[in-house]
């Protein structure tokens, strides 16, 4: 038997300390990482409060960008508006007497040919023919009169010529859109 009554205790002591220094470490790692978390979290904050005020001021500059495409666009249409009535006050004014018709174009296929409404008004297609009756037969058109030629719009036909008669010309009978005169132009074809 072991005499000594505390022999005992240093091994439990060693264990005990063991048990202290485990415990010790431990605590030390949670502060630490509590620490790092802390500085993280901190850093993340700061982050999120740079980043929330440069979003905020980048809206801000979107929101006026805006504003002044907004306003812009409001005054190209005020001016649109200002030239369409200014057109239409000169159209008043001044009553169209020019010719809208164009020259015949060669389209370059065959004895195809074009034409085109120059002017900036809708044109009432009364007759299309050849100037000359007797040669309205070598003359084919895309549409049938009456219609409406619009700006810009053309007629297509075939002029179809022989070495007698040469192409024939076209005769256009119109009237201008809500007019009853009507009028009359030839054009020749030339390829």
């Amino acid at each position: 038997m072991n005499t000594d009554p505390w022999a005992w205790t240093l091994s439990t002591t060693l264990v005990v300390i063991g048990w202290g220094v485990t415990l010790v470490i431990a605590i030390v790692g949670w502060v630490i990482t509590a620490r790092k978390d802390s500085k993280s979290a901190k850093a993340a904050r700061e982050k999120y409060t740079a980043d929330s005020k440069r979003a905020d001021e980048m809206n801000a500059t979107l929101r006026s960008q805006l504003e002044a495409a907004q306003e812009s666009a409001a005054a190209l249409r005020a001016q649109v508006e200002q030239l369409r009535e200014a057109n239409r006050i000169a159209d008043d004014a001044n009553p169209f007497t020019s010719v809208p018709w164009g020259d015949p174009e060669w389209t370059g296929h065959g004895a195809q040919f074009t034409i085109r409404n120059m002017s900036s008004r809708n044109v009432d297609v009364v007759r299309l023919s050849a100037s000359d009756e007797e040669l309205d037969g070598l003359m084919s058109f895309d549409q049938q009169p009456p219609f409406t030629c619009e700006p810009n719009s053309r007629i297509s036909y075939m002029a179809f010529g022989t070495l007698q008669t040469g192409t024939p010309d076209i005769e256009i009978v119109w009237r201008w859109e809500g007019d009853e005169e009507e009028h009359t132009t030839s054009r020749q074809n030339i390829k």
